[in-house]
């Protein structure tokens, strides 16, 4: 494969499809060129990508991602996406590098057009979620509402259940996927999107009870597949005809995944158990390898994991976590420090509302050390997203959820709470479009005609309502002897076409929790 693509690929053969918008005072000159198509496949819709690396904020931004994308674009979605930034891996044969891309930024000054090319230093990852849809006429809402998953990322997902498969920051991935070139937010830039397996090492170890011993540390790995990648790519039997299917089995899959426990002594073997999640559908035979000693670095000690699909059906869904470990002692070596702590996620409270008359249509998440949770799950109500904190005038949400984390010396984990508040264009999430649609008056008229629920004249109308988020890392030294934390949202000002909403997401609410070792 060659090396880094241009985003000026992504412009070759498509011509700009002029419009204006107009709602109130509002008007502006729209290019609807770069949502026919806005996702482009950079090979073709076959080609899988492979990529590996580290989870990373995205640099030089407020906007740090890894987290549940407050807006999307409702005409390619049934549900948010869940979205993250991979650094690849340096290889010899640059195999991961390959996949980044050089962003042309096109400026203008008297009259003279000059382009500035830059490289992007990671690679975008998406896939629909799942959750959180409650509009007519979407597939998921009926699901949703219950807080059970309709698919995507989260099949098997019940309400209260926690997430086990999103990454967090500074978590290892191994990602497969469509490898296209998102145009919709131009310079394009090129991402994985949709995923069809991530396999997540964990950056924090757990401690469990394994295998003919006690209890003892073990490197988790989080492994989901499926070829339910959105609304644009799955293998739904009722899906429009314009929907890209998913061929699952067009391969085998089979990548390594690093110990990151360093060997106890020379005698000690590296051992592994797999679990089964809810979901998993799966119908061929995993297999795993242990390797104690690294064929590169003797200290890199590694698994082999075999996923076979070729002959399976393409709707197989497999959804495990694989724990390895080390079989001396509890599975350290002599020196190790490991530290334990309880995380008690008291509160979260708005400081600003986004709403000023009506109720306030919250979708959050909670993040803590890869453990994810749906707080509108846990409202004391059937319908957890057309009540509860689906439909509040409530400033202060009680939490009151606690995590236990083992973190090594050196290492950090997050502290993560964000989402959305849900106006008008929810209600129009999951009513699909051709990307590929020819530029004509019946597309534009399609596009405006349906966009008129966004305009502030609608009652709850204008677009979902950012609320900053919190993205908090914490360490051994942060944490001293224990500490309360009353950490504040931010994130970048959004556009926003509705007078009576600034784009503004700092400072919008407070998470409150604690944070104690633990010495048992």
């Amino acid at each position: 494969m060659r090396g880094p693509r241009s985003s000026t690929e992504a412009e070759a053969g498509f011509s700009p499809c002029p419009d204006t918008v107009k709602i109130l005072m509002f008007k502006k000159k729209v290019d609807l060129g770069v949502l026919l198509p806005a996702w482009l496949p950079v090979e073709n819709y076959n080609h899988i990508a492979v990529l590996e690396g580290a989870v990373i904020p995205q640099p030089n931004s407020k906007h740090i991602d890894t987290h549940v994308s407050p807006g999307d674009f409702p005409y390619h979605h049934y549900t948010h996406d869940l979205t993250f930034n991979v650094k690849p891996d340096v290889t010899p044969d640059s195999r991961y590098t390959n996949l980044l891309a050089f962003s042309v930024v096109r400026s203008e000054k008297n009259g003279v057009v000059s382009a500035d090319t830059i490289l992007k230093e990671y690679v975008h990852v998406e896939w629909e979620t799942g959750l959180g849809a409650n509009n007519d006429g979407n597939i998921c809402a009926e699901l949703n509402k219950q807080g059970k998953s309709c698919g995507f990322y989260s099949s098997g997902h019940e309400r209260k259940d926690v997430i086990w498969n999103w990454p967090t920051l500074g978590d290892w991935v191994h990602v497969e996927g469509l490898w296209l070139w998102d145009r919709g937010h131009p310079p394009a830039r090129t991402e994985i999107h949709p995923a069809r397996l991530i396999a997540v090492r964990r950056n924090i170890p757990v401690f469990m009870k394994l295998k003919g011993r006690q209890w003892g540390y073990a490197t988790r790995v989080d492994v989901y597949a499926s070829g339910d990648g959105g609304a644009l790519n799955n293998n739904r039997a009722e899906a429009p005809e314009y929907v890209q299917k998913v061929k699952m089995s067009d391969k085998d899959y089979k990548f390594r995944v690093n110990q990151i426990l360093p060997r106890p002594s020379n005698n000690s073997k590296l051992m592994y158990r797999i679990d089964s999640r809810k979901g998993d559908t799966y119908s061929g035979k995993v297999s795993v390898v242990s390797y104690p000693v690294g064929d590169v670095n003797p200290n890199d000690a590694f698994v082999e994991i075999s996923i076979p699909w070729r002959n399976l059906p393409d709707t197989d869904v497999f959804a495990r976590t694989i724990f390895v470990y080390w079989d001396e002692a509890e599975g350290l070596a002599a020196g190790a420090v490991m530290n334990k702590y309880k995380v008690s996620v008291k509160s979260l409270r708005f400081r600003h509302r986004k709403e000023f008359i009506s109720k306030a249509e919250y979708r959050l998440f909670l993040e803590v050390g890869g453990d994810w949770l749906f707080l509108n799950d846990f409202a004391d109500a059937e319908d957890i997203l057309d009540d509860g904190i689906g439909k509040t005038r409530k400033r202060n949400i009680k939490i009151d959820q606690e995590f236990t984390v083992y973190l090594p010396e050196g290492k950090e984990f997050r502290v993560h709470a964000g989402g959305w508040e849900a106006d008008g264009v929810n209600d129009i999430f999951g009513r699909l479009m051709d990307q590929y649609a020819p530029c004509n008056a019946e597309t534009r008229r399609w596009i405006m005609d349906n966009l008129d629920v966004i305009s502030p004249l609608k009652l709850k109308g204008c677009m979902d309502d950012h609320i900053g988020e919190v993205h908090a890392m914490h360490s051994a030294a942060d944490i001293g002897e224990g500490k309360s934390y009353a950490m504040k949202s931010d994130g970048r000002k959004e556009k926003e076409i509705c007078p009576c909403e600034s784009g503004r997401q700092k400072n919008i609410f407070v998470l409150k929790y604690t944070i104690e070792p633990v010495t048992n």
